[in-house]
């Protein structure tokens, strides 16, 4: 194993706690008191939770009050499809197989709903912003033209583009909107949708935090986070990263039997998702993992599994090519000097992965 120290590139996945995360987190707590106590240790630990709103908000290009804080990216698609179900005019929710399996599985759980990826008068469209494997960017101005004009609402999982693109066009278009903290510098475990008709609520009233729409004692410490790296983000930085994506997607091309996927549409850049002929994704990873770089064979929430990736699947990929996927995901740490290790040591890894791949058996 290598002793040399880490390369990170899994930033979709989860990116680094910014150090303006981290002071902000350590100073919060010390803060004791419930955000919904009226005495003085109450307020302080609200004032918390209203300053990162604030920062949310700016982020998002929104009104304070169009901000809920959530448990995750998880939960905020979960609960903007929930918000918006009781007042759709048809059960039918469109949502592409391509999109990330939190997205898909709030789809699924919509009781009485049918999911369908090509409705034509759907109740509720959801979609994501960036996708995660690919790194491709929706097309929302034409999404929501033709949701608008058959009454539908809309959904929007922009997790993988906050901090990356202006959010405010993506949530001017949209009913809802979900963002993750720890795509962007913050702590795991909080997030934020975006609400946009302050008279959404849940059907079931189980509290009155977050303005009756979402019940729970907010997480004080990790919301304090969330606001700082709201405050630290840079969109136009990023062209930074997405420069070096250049540079690394440059260099995987000149392997043999390389290939990048999802180059048929627009990219935000920083995250590259490669396919080496004759290799297997996860062969190449652990290879990697082993030599001290940290990459991923797709999203986190299914890299664990052997399966092929569903993106590329529904994408038309025959299952032994998606097998073939490593995807690299860059964020404004990556360095131009791991970039420059990354490729000197992946042609032997690659080719150890093809003989690999040849000594497996064949899969029915």
């Amino acid at each position: 194993m290598s002793t040399n120290r880490r390369i990170y590139l899994d930033h979709n996945a989860t990116a680094p706690l910014g150090p303006t995360a981290r002071d902000a987190m350590v100073a919060a707590l010390d803060v004791l008191g419930n955000p919904s106590s009226v005495h003085a240790e109450g307020r302080r630990a609200r004032d918390l939770v209203e300053r990162a709103r604030d920062a949310i908000a700016l982020l998002a290009g929104c009104g304070r009050e169009s901000v809920v804080f959530t448990s995750g990216g998880t939960e905020a698609n979960q609960l903007g499809l929930a918000l918006l179900a009781p007042g759709a005019r048809h059960r039918t929710i469109a949502v592409m197989a391509i999109e990330h399996p939190s997205l898909l599985g709030a789809a699924r759980a919509l009781l009485g709903w049918t999911v369908d990826t090509t409705a034509d008068r759907p109740g509720l469209v959801a979609i994501g912003a960036v996708n995660h494997e690919l790194g491709t960017v929706a097309d929302l101005v034409v999404a929501a033209a033709a949701a608008r004009a058959v009454g539908a609402r809309i959904h929007v999982d922009a997790v993988q583009a906050a901090g990356r693109i202006a959010l405010g066009p993506i949530v001017a278009l949209a009913d809802t909107v979900a963002i993750s903290a720890h795509k962007l510098g913050g702590p795991q475990g909080v997030g934020a949708l975006i609400v946009r008709d302050p008279d959404l609520v849940p059907v079931l009233d189980a509290g009155h935090q977050e303005r009756g729409r979402r019940a729970g004692t907010e997480n004080t410490v990790g919301i304090a986070g969330f606001g700082a790296a709201a405050t630290a983000v840079d969109v136009v930085a990023w062209f930074g990263v997405a420069a070096l994506g250049d540079v690394l997607e440059a260099g995987l091309l000149a392997i043999d039997g390389a290939r990048i996927n999802g180059t048929a549409q627009p990219r935000i850049g920083g995250t590259v998702n490669a396919a080496f002929a004759g290799a297997r994704g996860e062969s190449i990873v652990i290879a990697l993992d082993l030599a001290g770089i940290a990459v991923s064979t797709g999203a986190a929430c299914t890299s664990g599994s052997i399966a092929p990736s569903a993106v590329l699947l529904a994408l038309g990929e025959p299952a032994a090519r998606a097998r073939e996927a490593v995807r690299f995901s860059l964020g404004r740490t990556t360095t131009r000097a791991q970039i420059d290790e990354v490729l000197r040591v992946l042609p032997a890894i690659v080719a150890r992965a093809r003989g690999d791949s040849q000594r497996r058996p064949r899969e029915g």
